[in-house]
């Protein structure tokens, strides 16, 4: 059995579509993670190989689910609003970050599930060469119906039914995925993400001084890096904040305080920019990409903050090509 994945990663796409040829999933709100399954005991791995198993104790009985010795699955932990629906929101109020990036168990009234699209091992057989289709009937066939680890459905050839269906309960997208798709350990355009709300991983870059009422900060100054590597101010956050988060954003910014400008270029604002050293992931919702300012820079409108993103890297915050060519 392997000890290491890393998760294969799905492309944006624009629209949904109609294909036989494709299989369509719930794109859920959570943590990524692989699951490594042996004898009794659940190793439970963020995408970039961090550890998350003490974080979700409640988790370590899935073996007891699942019919087999050794396997690997692939998933994401989520945690459910009162419609069962999977809620960032809520997963950043369960969990937090210790010492270095590592994800921390922070409340217990929070409960989470592992829901799993995908199985890569199963005693003794590597199933990454295997098509996903034949994977996934598999991966069916061997968990126990309880309410820790849940099995992904999926449908065929129904893009645009599942996304309205996804757009009438409030879920945040689907997935399509070639059903003759094998597993690669890499982004991949067999597997295509579609959202119903704009959302983009970026890097805290700095944050501007606050005005009126507001202690601390005003908002995040937000980066993303381009296709010469370099840092590019695409926003500035914010709302999206309670007084705790507020707080506790403020805790973070502060150590990481630097003179040197992280970005390329100059920030535009009205207000004064502190600059931080480019180490923290904020998950932003968006209405849409503008191209604003004096030099027409792509830019997001009306950005929120919604919570760190302790599983992603700065480095994996980038800017989508097709929007550096509309500049």
């Amino acid at each position: 059995m392997p000890r290491t994945i890393h998760p294969m990663l799905a492309i944006a796409a624009d629209k949904p579509f109609d294909d036989d040829d494709w299989l369509y999933e719930i794109k859920w709100d959570g943590y990524r993670a692989v699951g490594f399954l042996d004898g009794n005991s659940l190793r439970l791995v963020s995408r970039n190989q961090n550890d998350l198993t003490a974080a979700y104790p409640e988790l370590d009985e899935i073996p007891r689910y699942i019919k087999a010795r050794t396997a690997v699955l692939d998933g994401e932990i989520v945690a459910l609003d009162e419609q069962g629906r999977s809620s960032f929101s809520l997963m950043q109020q369960r969990t937090g970050a210790g010492e270095g990036r590592r994800i921390r168990r922070t409340r217990d009234d929070i409960p989470v599930v592992y829901y799993v699209f995908d199985l890569l091992y199963l005693d003794g057989y590597d199933l990454t060469q295997a098509e996903l289709e034949a994977r996934k009937q598999l991966l069916a066939s061997i968990i126990v119906p309880n309410g820790l680890v849940r099995y992904s459905e999926h449908w065929i050839g129904r893009g645009t039914a599942l996304l309205a269906a996804a757009r009438e309960h409030g879920l945040e997208g689907i997935v399509a995925k070639q059903r003759r798709s094998r597993y690669r350990q890499e982004r991949s355009r067999e597997w295509l993400k579609i959202k119903l709300v704009q959302q983009q991983e970026c890097v805290i870059g700095g944050y501007t001084e606050p005005r009126g009422a507001r202690k601390n900060f005003g908002s995040l100054v937000l980066g993303l890096y381009d296709g010469k590597s370099r840092l590019v101010p695409v926003g500035q956050a914010g709302s999206g904040f309670t007084t705790d988060t507020h707080a506790q954003m403020w805790k973070r910014l502060q150590p990481l305080e630097t003179s040197r400008n992280p970005f390329f270029g100059k920030v535009e604002s009205d207000r004064r920019v502190h600059y931080v050293k480019p180490e923290l992931v904020a998950e932003i919702r968006f209405s849409e990409w503008t191209h604003e300012g004096r030099n027409g820079a792509v830019k997001m409108r009306a950005p929120v903050f919604q919570g760190l993103r302790f599983d992603k890297k700065p480095r994996e915050c980038k800017i989508d090509p097709a929007l550096e060519g509309e500049a």
